[in-house]
């Protein structure tokens, strides 16, 4: 009987060991799991906001041309009235 009851605990000394090593293994593979998946998540809105920075670069310049094309309209205009 004496025999027994010590195998008994060291199985579960054993097993109890085990199962936290594998606990803590299994932790840190989720860990780093969720480590690549923010970065992933933010490397990929730092492409977007780049691409909406350029976005509004563009359209701001456009908009910027077509005033300064309308404004040399309005100046060839208001010369050609003041030349009549």
């Amino acid at each position: 009987m004496e025999s027994k009851c010590v195998n008994f605990w060291i199985g579960l000394g054993v097993g109890s060991i085990l199962g936290a090593m594998a606990y803590r293994l299994n932790r840190k593979h989720k860990c780093k799991c969720l480590k690549d998946k923010l970065s992933h998540a933010w490397h990929t809105a730092a492409d977007k906001a780049e691409d909406v920075v350029d976005d509004a670069k563009d359209k701001a310049e456009d908009v910027a041309e077509t005033i300064k094309d309308k404004a040399e309209e309005i100046k060839d205009k208001a010369y050609g009235f003041a030349g009549k």
